[in-house]
C-alpha cells in the first residue's frame, strides 16, 4: 500500500523573497542596487521639500493678504 502526503506548502512574504534574491548577488550588484534605492529616496525628498516649500509660501501669501481671492473655491467644480 502506497500512501501519499499531502504536499506542504510555506508561505514566503515578497520582502523576505526580495531579500534572499538580493542576498545572493554579487557585492557590486548590491552596491549599484543600493546607490539606486539611496538616488530615489533622495528625489523623493527633494520633490516632498518643493511641495512644502511651496504650500509654506502659498498660505504665508494667504495670511499677509497678498492672495485677494478665496482659495477654497479653487477646489470646487
Amino acid at each position: 500500500m502506497i500512501t501519499t502526503l499531502p504536499p506542504q506548502t510555506k508561505e514566503i512574504s515578497t520582502v523576505d523573497a526580495l531579500w534572499v534574491l538580493i542576498q545572493s548577488q554579487t557585492k557590486t550588484v548590491r552596491k549599484a542596487l543600493t546607490k539606486r534605492l539611496l538616488a530615489e529616496q533622495d528625489q523623493t525628498k527633494a520633490q516632498q521639500k518643493m511641495v512644502k516649500d511651496s504650500l509654506t509660501r502659498a498660505f504665508d501669501e494667504l495670511h499677509s493678504g497678498k492672495v485677494h481671492h478665496d482659495a477654497r473655491k479653487l477646489f470646487k467644480k
